[in-house]
Order: structure tokens, then C-alpha cells, then sequence
């Protein structure tokens, strides 16, 4: 790849700026909350798509946006959203200065000191999660469809999606963050929810099957969130018993929302989804 070449994600003039001159980050307190948790919401590299100015300016300078912004964890006193804007699985860390894995780590160690912590994500955010939390020991994780280890990447990608995962994946102080199994202290504490239809998520299932992690499984082939996300509210609310008593079995999407929140308010997910793709 001709290192002059312009990878919007990576090295456009707006990413740059943006990395340069915001900390992609967010704090918010609830101070009706009795509790100690510090939720992190990592973002995914969906945070933006796709990858142009126009729907970066949208979403990251105008909006500000930060996923899950709008489904937080209700126990939650201090809430810390992050996200990577170079779209490169933290790699790069979140600003010019929280520039790397290490310094990343540094940052939300010291954000989180006092706290119980629960960390969650999907996709990328996903493997942030589970990298991030293992690191910070917490109590809870929760990863959807995340990445276990990046190195398929070097398959299934190329350079001009990906090209820090190209370009760092032989560097002596990036090649640990390439497979997450050797972070992983607590993996009862683990929470992973994933796409068993989808073939980039069978290749992290089978690298993690043998683990202690709690895998819960969806008959579908869509990444990310594998149930219909205003479930969300919902599950978030269990408690880990409730969380493990999902474990062990594979899952209809449908079936799942229809148990989390009844026949009716599933329908109405389903009407208010095919509204927003087709009645527009």
C-alpha cells in the first residue's frame, strides 16, 4: 500500500483533526444512584459508516455521538463513554495523547478508581470491552459479537479498511493485543453474546469455545447486537444468575424479545424497525 495513500478512517484531514483536537470521550454522573458502578461504553467501529466526510461530520462533530449513549446500564453512578474514530480496535487509543492500548488503559484505570466496574461493547467495542475490563478486573463484562483475537483480520480484511491492524500487527508492543485469551483472568465474569450463523463470528467462537466464558448463543447471521435492541432495556437489568441461566443454548432472535418483553412490544420493535428502513 502506497504510504501517501488517503484512508478516510485512518488518515483523512478531518479524522485527524478530530483525533487531534477532541477526547472522544464522555463522563456523565447519576447521582440518584446509591450504588458504586462505573459503566464504560466502548464504541464500535460502527460509530460512523460509511466512511466519508459527510456522514463523519454527521455523526462524530455535529452529533457527537458515542454508542450507547441511550442504553446505559441502570446501575450505573458514573457512566464513561469512548470511542476510537480510527476505526482500528483502540490500537491507536481515542486522541492524540491516549494514543495507544497502554496509555488507554492508564486513562480508564485512573477514571475508574473507587468504582466497581462494568464495561460493555459490541463488535470492536466488544473486544474493548473484554480487553479493557479483564485489565481493570471487572465484575461484569458484556461483548456482542467482539473480537477475540484480530489476526483473522489479516485474512479477511486488507490494508486500505484496516491498515493500522497491517501495519502494527509485527510490532513487538502491539502483538499481545492481537489474541485476548491471555488477558482473560475472570472469565465467569464474562458475558458473550454471539452470532451463530455469522461466519466472522463462528471464527472468535471457535477461538474461545474452550474457555470458562459465558456464551450465549443466537440463531442468526447479523453482527453486533444478535437480538433486536430495544431488548436491551430489558436485559440489562438482569442480574448475573439471570445472565447465566442464558448460557447453554442457542436462541431464535424473536423468540428471545418475545420472552424479555412480551408478543406486543415485540411486534412493536418489529413495525418501528421496518418503518425506519422502508417507510421513509
Amino acid at each position: 500500500m502506497d504510504k501517501q495513500q488517503i484512508i478516510f478512517q485512518t488518515n483523512s484531514a478531518i479524522v485527524n483533526d478530530v483525533y487531534e483536537n477532541n477526547t472522544n470521550y464522555l463522563i456523565e454522573y447519576d447521582n440518584t444512584i446509591e450504588g458504586n458502578d462505573c459503566i464504560i461504553y466502548f464504541s464500535s467501529n460502527n460509530i460512523y459508516y460509511p466512511n466519508d466526510e459527510s456522514t463523519f461530520r454527521n455523526k462524530i462533530i455535529d452529533k457527537n455521538s458515542f454508542e450507547w449513549y441511550s442504553s446505559r446500564i441502570p446501575t450505573g453512578k458514573k457512566h464513561l463513554f469512548v470511542r476510537d474514530i480510527k476505526k482500528q480496535w483502540y490500537l491507536t487509543g481515542i486522541n492524540s495523547i491516549i494514543n495507544n492500548p497502554q496509555l488507554l488503559f492508564d486513562f480508564l484505570k485512573k477514571e475508574t478508581e473507587g468504582y466497581n466496574v462494568i464495561t460493555i461493547g459490541s463488535s470492536a467495542g466488544g473486544y474493548a470491552a473484554i480487553l479493557y475490563g479483564s485489565q481493570l478486573n471487572a465484575k461484569l463484562m458484556y461483548s456482542f459479537n467482539g473480537q477475540m483475537e484480530l489476526s483473522s483480520l489479516l485474512k479477511t480484511s486488507r490494508p486500505t479498511i484496516d491498515p493500522i491492524i497491517f501495519e502494527y500487527h509485527t510490532k513487538e508492543a502491539y502483538k499481545k493485543y492481537y489474541d485476548l485469551i491471555k488477558f482473560i483472568k475472570k472469565p465467569n465474569n464474562i458475558f458473550y453474546f454471539y452470532s451463530n450463523k455469522s461466519n466472522w463470528d463462528l471464527i472468535q467462537y471457535q477461538h474461545i469455545k474452550e474457555t470458562k466464558i459465558n456464551i450465549i448463543s443466537f440463531n442468526t447471521a447479523h453482527h453486533g447486537i444478535p437480538f433486536l435492541k430495544p431488548n436491551l432495556i430489558t436485559l440489562l437489568r438482569f442480574n448475573t444468575d439471570k445472565l447465566v441461566s442464558l448460557t447453554g443454548r442457542k436462541h431464535s432472535p424473536l423468540l428471545f424479545s418475545i420472552k424479555l418483553d412480551g408478543f406486543l412490544k415485540t411486534i412493536g420493535f418489529l413495525y418501528t424497525q421496518f418503518s425506519k428502513k422502508y417507510l421513509k
